[in-house]
């Protein structure tokens, strides 16, 4: 096993109960521990902090703010050490979870890993060949639609490293949530970038329109059509990329039967935490001679 790392979750300028942040925080770590340690070997915690003060230092912060201004996503202090922003919001938990996946895969936002052009890329017009592309593991199924719930709160899909192998394998899981059902494929809503190393350009393929195209399959040459190389001489590659692409947001495609399936689950477990925690009221105030103490109704914010 190797070093602990851990994150943390704390709010700045924005107005998240108490139970919310330690819900959230906590069903992250879970995330991290159950379903993303076995694919990813990454040994994590994810703690709540009220204040960036009660922060020690040797967390890697996601902080949740009420404006990111074209800022969210990955950065790194003074010295070099990452953390993410996170835009409050209706679903917050599903980017928070994304930044932190994310962060943990790649800490530092340079982590390249070498395989074929997918072959969507191949079919928008780019020229087979070998490829070396950024290790961002929510990106190419970062949808609302493709993610899922720990402990009735949502949280981000992921590819595993089988999503870089070269041909299509019998029970191979591609993502957690098994979305992708073959390598190197990104899903609606979703992105992935690469370099090609005969141009040294860096590409991106992008499934949802924008200025770029009024079709959802296209690939956008960043470094020939953005600023993509005058970000690079003082940012990583990831950092970068954050600030050139504004996919929908992750929430967007949570509607529907998605969306009432994630609120079917959230309100079940809602009734189920609060079940548990009359049992134990109920335990203490026959051990402690005291009348057990009724829960107030949780008020829910609409979404």
């Amino acid at each position: 096993m190797g070093l602990l790392q851990k994150v943390a979750l704390v709010p700045e300028g924005v107005d998240i109960s108490p139970s919310e942040l330690t819900r959230v925080a906590a069903a992250l770590s879970k995330q991290v521990n159950r379903d993303f340690r076995p694919l990813w070997d990454v040994d994590a915690t994810v703690d709540a902090f009220a204040r960036l003060e009660d922060v020690e230092i040797d967390y890697w912060p996601v902080i949740v703010v009420k404006d990111v201004q074209g800022a969210a996503g990955y950065h790194t202090d003074k010295n070099s050490q990452p953390f993410a922003l996170v835009e409050f919001g209706p679903q917050w938990s599903l980017t928070a979870s994304h930044e932190c996946l994310e962060m943990l895969a790649d800490p530092y936002g340079n982590r390249l890993v070498s395989a074929d052009l997918l072959d969507q890329a191949v079919t928008a017009g780019l020229p087979p060949r070998r490829v070396r592309y950024l290790v961002e593991v929510c990106d190419p199924s970062e949808a609302g639609q493709f993610a899922y719930q720990v402990n009735g709160v949502l949280v981000s899909d992921f590819y595993s490293p089988n999503f870089f192998d070269p041909v299509r394998g019998a029970g191979v899981r591609y993502t957690f949530t098994g979305a992708a059902d073959g390598p190197r494929q990104v899903l609606d809503g979703g992105y992935i970038s690469w370099q090609d190393p005969v141009s040294g350009d860096w590409l991106q393929l992008r499934m949802f329109k924008d200025e770029f195209s009024d079709t959802a399959l296209h690939v956008v040459n960043l470094t020939q059509e953005t600023s993509i190389g005058k970000l690079l001489e003082t940012e990583s590659v990831r950092g970068a990329i954050d600030r050139l692409t504004r996919p929908p947001a992750y929430g967007a495609g949570l509607r529907g039967p998605s969306l009432t399936a994630s609120r079917v689950e959230e309100e079940s477990t809602d009734q189920a935490r609060a079940g548990r925690a009359a049992e134990i009221r109920a335990d203490l105030a026959a051990l402690l001679g005291k009348p057990a103490k009724a829960a107030g109704a949780k008020k829910r914010k609409p979404t």
